[in-house]
């Protein structure tokens, strides 16, 4: 899936001059992994990752190539989009434990 990306600076930029229509989660990969999908006024992209750049690190040269964020599932995209101030807060369900959980 050919995609363009924006970083999280140019994204707020956007926000305030109110160029940002909606972020939602979209599938990416089949529904492997989600993304969150920007949709503004001319333009559609994918949220950057960013890694943290430190200098005890070592890493790949790959690991600095631009690519989307990506996550586990569609909750955890609404929740990180919340998180980064992306969405407003209570915007994902409520988690509920499965019934097997128990407390002792």
């Amino acid at each position: 899936m050919p995609y363009k990306l924006i970083s999280l600076l140019p994204l707020q930029i956007a926000r305030l001059l109110q160029l940002v229509r909606s972020i939602e989660p979209v599938a990416i990969d089949d529904g492997k992994e989600w993304g969150l999908l920007v949709k503004g006024r001319g333009f559609t992209r994918l949220l950057r990752d960013e890694p943290l750049l430190t200098p005890g690190h070592i890493r790949p040269a790959c690991a600095y190539l631009p690519r989307p964020l990506t996550l586990h599932s569609k909750a955890s995209a609404t929740r990180a989009a919340e998180g980064l101030g992306l969405l407003p807060p209570g915007t994902s369900e409520p988690f509920v434990p499965p019934k097997y959980w128990t407390r002792h």
